[in-house]
């Protein structure tokens, strides 16, 4: 009861640019993600990943503002967070679709993941939940740049010094 009453206040005072600014800070965070998802050539890229996180916050935003619309003197009993869990069950059904499974080998489980997380993102962003959004995007964001940043790392110390040619 507590949860809904505080959810209730939250949309009660979300107005249209609070909505824009959601949706909008869920499709750059998810962009992002599917940036790195195709500079690495895996399936699902800026476009789709940014979808994704958009989604997942109009999907929240909606089944906040379902529950706070219930009239609850009608006998009416809702839980505006069962969006959340099939959020996550559809996301996964999409990441599932990213998978590949050959005779000796797994691929696309990192995208799948990406995929699932950039839905969490865009869940809490839909939310109003920014701090839980921009942790786990910069979660997302570290463990699938920082192999990046290895290789690009590794490379330039493997370049010999001009000084040391003769």
């Amino acid at each position: 009861m507590v949860l809904l009453v505080q959810i209730q206040h939250t949309v009660d005072s979300v107005s249209q640019l609070d909505v824009i600014i959601r949706i909008g800070l869920a499709t750059l965070f998810g962009a992002i993600v599917g940036w790195e998802r195709s500079l690495a050539e895996k399936p699902a890229g800026a476009r789709t990943v940014a979808m994704i996180a958009a989604g997942a916050a109009a999907f929240a935003l909606m089944g906040v503002q379902i529950g706070v619309q219930t009239d609850p003197t009608l006998g009416h009993r809702l839980d505006p967070t069962r969006v959340l869990s099939y959020i996550i069950s559809g996301v996964g059904f999409l990441g599932a679709g990213a998978i590949l499974h050959s005779k000796k080998s797994i691929t696309g489980l990192t995208t799948a993941s990406a995929i699932w997380a950039a839905a969490g993102i865009g869940a809490a962003c839909g939310l109003g939940l920014f701090v839980i959004a921009s942790a786990l995007f910069v979660v997302v964001f570290c463990v699938l740049w920082l192999p990046w940043l290895g290789v690009f790392l590794k490379d330039s110390e493997d370049e010999p010094d001009a000084d040391a040619k003769s």
